[in-house]
């Protein structure tokens, strides 16, 4: 299949100088954003310059007292005393932070931060409005901020010492409300990543350190997002049956994982530690500190909070600070596991976050008995407020793990599993040996000297983290070298021994039966049918025939073999295929079901007792005899004729040899289909985004002159004897706002494409799951399965409004195709009940029960046969005439309603647009 030409100004020019005038574009596009960065950094050089010819002390150089701010307790008002600068201008240098950072480190981490959030907003609001919106939200958010914190200050009055931190602001303080403001320019699934990271970010920070200048840039945010909407005015978006598919919910997770991951590193490298979450970071991370000064502060009768004063005030050595890296680089695995969906992942991390809250209780309310305190004074002092600061994260993010776990479907192998359980094992045992060894042989490494009995009760401590252990009063500690290098290195080598582990699964295989797919793959290529190359996508398990030369793919569920499509490799082995698979499911009490087969499969099955149903009509096109003359191709005539007059022409390449800007715009436009669906995105025989993956799969789309992707065909190859004999239609989806007969002209291009290539026997159109069914071109007659027939219509019916499967039928039927039916075959009518909820479990794998009961509940009462044929007539007649345009939520609108209603074409509402 040939490229499009693009002309000699593209196709003479080095990759160098295309990628030169890229650089060119996004600077253009970018320029705010660019000079403000720019800006920042000199600024920054001249003023450290500045401060050093003046010789100004680092500690005075941007940061203030908060109690300029707001009175003291002891005292009124701060004023403009003669030794110190007034309030006014205590503020003027507060905002002059606001463009100075505290050194080279924050300077990098801040620039980079200011140029992604001014290249997001600069793109959306426009360069007038950025910076509009930054100058109003970073003075607004301060004013807001200096208040909240003169609020904690007079609430918590044994926090004294708050209004002794000194505050200071920085850049990304100036630009975030453009950021927030910016959300309401975006799209709906732009504008939750914005909100969701941009506010998650910032609370943490505010929770985990209590930073006054972290309270401004929330308060920045807040008035920056207030801003937007304003500006923009209602969101008609925001009421669409938006829900996030599993690909975004499992990035969503593994972002908050990540960020409860570093948050004891956040929590040791602030050097103010005031934050509701500081105890959890405190908890988690940094030691050590003695359990005796706990117990000193409860045994004193004081209006004290002993946990929050414990929790805040403890200091972070290096040792200590290094110590934690192993733990977080454990949680950062963890993290990346549950973003990209692995099972394993996800149970280490409830697993983790579970004994995270078990030893929270364990402290504070079992540890305080322990001490001879009571359990009362323990309250009386913050041991609940701090208990909940430190457990309810974990526990809420647990929850959610466990509620989303059908999200996380990549397994990893059993026999990796076993064996990174038995090396986990076997590191604990060794290491537990070795300590208890150890001090048995040299107690003296100890103060005071330690029995065993003292050293098991020990035991357990040197496997948690410094901020945990150290929690616990020791009954002893070392006094040698040897004896703080055993004590520290128990957890550390475990540690270490867990994150090899844990990388190792990681890395695993992603899918199970690995090996088995590799061979599936090759047999694809050797035989198989029009909708064969759907057996190589993930969730199949493979039978081989005896001789291996074949193979058939298939999943178990509610004890049914359901199949994905029929035999593929060798077709003289079809036949017998389908006789050996069925004793093969019987000696592992399955009931086998054939689905999507074609007419020969289906009439052997038949021939042997086996009941069938007709599910679905492929479209069939045959690209020799295409041709668009006559009153019936209006509608694809008029769709290729407007592709020349809008200036947008058909690319064809893979999704892995596009540019990356296409395969930007794809993703989004397929992340923004699965946002306006309310049921979850359809697997089993239709694909998505990772199947647009495989390099043997094409890719057809349209994209206009300033390169936005309009809209994207995949196309899977079928082989005999390892060569391509046609090519059938999968993924399909466009933007919202495309042309009207978009997808007309890409599937017209696609024939053309073929026609003029003259070397494939045909291009299918596919089969809309469930459509187009006709159960009296069953020959079966009188013994056609009503009840099975109706459970698939109640299928049909329930996915009907959200996935337009009739629609789509009928779209296709525009191109003048050969159907041919496709069918269901099982051998046991006793198991209809299964078989449906099989087949709506394999291409609904996300479905909720409340979903499906909301759906049932809007279903239409059953049609009469009559009736249906009567509404299929007029459907038809319908798409004939092109009255009507299809929208991407599946209902109909008035062609008035969308742009260029003139043209008479339509949209197709498809299960393969996901």
């Amino acid at each position: 299949m040939s490229e499009t030409y693009k002309g000699p100004s593209t196709m003479e020019k080095s990759a160098l100088s295309v990628l030169f005038d890229d650089l060119k574009r996004w600077l253009h596009a970018h320029s705010l954003a660019v000079f403000s960065t720019l800006a920042i950094v000199v600024i920054n050089l001249a003023a450290w310059l500045l401060f050093a010819l003046l010789r100004v002390p680092k500690n005075d150089r941007i940061s203030t007292p908060l109690a300029t701010f707001f009175r003291d307790p002891a005292g009124p008002l701060q004023s403009s005393a003669p030794h110190q600068p007034g309030m006014l201008e205590q503020f003027a240098k507060l905002i002059l932070s606001l463009f100075i950072t505290a050194g080279p480190l924050q300077l990098i981490v801040d620039s980079a931060i200011v140029l992604l959030i001014l290249c997001i907003a600069e793109t959306r609001l426009g360069r007038q409005r950025v910076i509009i919106s930054s100058l109003i939200s970073a003075l607004g958010g301060t004013v807001m901020g200096l208040i909240i914190c003169y609020a904690i200050n007079e609430i918590q009055i044994h926090w004294s010492w708050f209004a002794r931190i000194p505050m200071s602001l920085n850049p990304v303080t100036l630009v975030i409300g453009s950021l927030m403001a910016s959300s309401s320019y975006s799209n709906l699934l732009w504008r939750r990543r914005i909100n969701l990271i941009g506010y998650t970010s910032l609370i943490l920070l505010v929770l985990y350190t209590g930073n006054p200048g972290n309270y401004c840039a929330l308060a920045a945010a807040l008035i920056g997002h207030l801003v937007g909407r304003i500006w923009h005015g209602p969101i008609t978006d925001h009421a669409l049956a938006g829900r996030r598919s599993s690909y975004e919910t499992r990035h969503l997770l593994g972002a908050i994982s990540t960020v409860l991951a570093l948050g004891p590193i956040v929590t040791a490298s602030s050097k103010v530690k005031a934050g509701v979450f500081t105890p959890l970071g405190m908890f988690m991370g940094p030691g050590p500190h003695s359990a005796d000064q706990l117990s000193a502060c409860l045994r004193a009768n004081t209006a004290t909070s002993c946990y929050v004063q414990y929790g805040l005030t403890r200091p972070v050595s290096t040792p200590t600070f290094i110590s934690m890296l192993i733990p977080t680089a454990v949680m950062l695995v963890v993290s990346w596991g549950i973003y990209h969906g692995r099972r394993v992942a996800a149970t280490t991390s409830i697993i983790l976050n579970s004994l995270t809250v078990v030893l929270a209780l364990i402290y504070y309310l079992v540890v305080p008995l322990t001490l001879g305190e009571g359990l009362t004074r323990a309250i009386r002092h913050g041991a609940i407020p701090s208990l909940l600061a430190i457990a309810l994260p974990p526990l809420i993010f647990t929850y959610f793990i466990c509620r989303y776990m059908r999200y996380f479907p990549v397994r990893t192998k059993a026999s990796r599993l076993r064996f990174g359980s038995i090396i986990i094992f076997l590191t604990w045992l060794a290491t537990a040996a070795f300590y208890l060894f150890w001090i048995s042989v040299s107690p003296g490494s100890f103060k005071p000297k330690p029995t065993l009995s003292m050293a098991l009760a020990e035991l357990p401590t040197r496997y948690l983290t410094n901020g945990i252990a150290s929690r616990f009063r020791p009954r002893f500690i070392p006094r040698t070298l040897t004896g703080l290098i055993l004590n520290n290195s128990i957890g550390f080598i475990f540690w270490l021994v867990v994150l090899i582990v844990l990388l190792s699964w990681m890395r695993s295989s992603v899918i199970q039966h690995e090996d088995e797919r590799i061979r599936a793959n090759a047999l694809v290529e050797t035989g198989g049918e029009s909708m064969t190359f759907m057996t190589t996508w993930e969730g199949n398990n493979y039978w081989f025939s005896p001789s291996g030369r074949s193979a058939i793919a298939y999943r178990v569920l509610h004890g049914i073999a359901l199949t994905t499509t029929g035999p593929f490799g060798d077709p003289d082995e079809y036949i017998a295929d389908l006789h050996a698979f069925w004793h093969y499911c019987s000696e592992h009490s399955w009931s086998p079901v054939f689905y999507s087969v074609h007419k020969p499969q289906r009439d052997e099955l038949v021939a042997h007792g086996w009941t069938s149903l007709e599910v679905g009509s492929e479209m069939i096109v045959i690209p020799s005899k295409w041709e668009t003359r006559g009153k019936k191709w209006q509608d694809i005539r008029t769709a290729i004729n407007k592709a020349k007059k809008s200036n947008y022409h058909d690319e064809l390449s893979t999704f892995n040899d596009a540019p990356w800007n296409v395969q930007s715009q794809i993703v989004a436009i397929s992340e923004q289909w699965a946002e306006l669906k309310a049921l979850p995105e359809m697997k089993f025989t239709l694909g998505g985004l990772d199947e647009l993956r495989d390099p043997r799969v094409a890719l057809l789309y349209a994209i206009d002159a300033e390169g936005t992707v309009l809209a994207v065909t995949s196309w899977m190859p079928t082989y005999r004897d390892d060569k391509v004999v046609g090519w059938t239609l999968d993924f399909m989806r466009h933007r919202t706002d495309s042309p009207n007969g978009i997808m007309e002209f890409l599937i017209a291009r696609m024939a053309e494409r073929l026609r003029d290539e003259g070397q494939v026997e045909f291009m299918s159109l596919s089969a809309a799951p469930l459509a187009g069914m006709n159960p009296e071109r069953d020959n079966q007659g009188e013994n056609s399965p009503q009840i099975l027939q109706h459970a698939l219509q109640l299928v049909a019916d329930l996915m009907e409004p959200a996935y337009g499967f009739s629609s789509l039928f009928f779209f296709k039927k525009k191109f003048q195709p050969t159907e041919q039916p496709v069918y269901i075959c099982y051998p046991d009518p006793a198991q209809l009940v299964q078989i449906g909820l099989a087949v709506l479990q394999a291409y609904l794998p996300d479905l909720k029960a409340s979903q499906a009961l909301d759906a049932i509940k809007s279903l239409r009462p059953a049609k009469t046969a009559k009736e249906k044929n009567a509404t299929n007539q007029e459907q038809a007649h319908a798409s004939e005439l092109s009255k009507s345009t299809i929208t991407k939520t599946g209902s109909h609108e008035p062609t008035s309603n969308r742009p260029n209603s003139d043209e008479k074409s339509s949209q197709p509402t498809s299960s393969e647009e996901q």
